[in-house]
């Protein structure tokens, strides 16, 4: 039986990711966005099923701090990936709306 090892995935509170000097990058699925219409300010969005191993999200050097509505598996995953990648990579513990209240939307 082959065995596989996740790497690790750190996450960050919604303080410590806006304090952090990173791409912010929104994961969520488009029915998520669509259903809300708040965004971070200075984030970009990423369909998370295009997020593999060739996006060129993943070829960069500075940090990355991704988020999904409740920073569970969509975030941690791509997060998990850019780690595979090299990227000093993040999520945010409880997601879109932990920032949306940190940050007031």
């Amino acid at each position: 039986m082959t065995s596989y090892s996740n790497p690790h995935v750190p996450g960050l509170s919604p303080s410590a990711a806006l304090a952090l000097d990173a791409q912010r990058i929104d994961v969520r699925k488009q029915a998520a966005r669509a259903a809300d219409d708040r965004v971070l300010p200075g984030a970009i969005w990423l369909d998370p099923f295009e997020l593999d191993h060739e996006h060129p999200v993943l070829a960069g050097d500075g940090k990355l701090v991704f988020f999904c509505v409740a920073g569970h598996e969509v975030s941690q995953f791509a997060c998990a990936l850019a780690r595979l990648h090299g990227c000093e990579a993040f999520y945010v513990e409880g997601g879109f709306d932990a920032l949306a209240r940190e940050v007031g939307l």
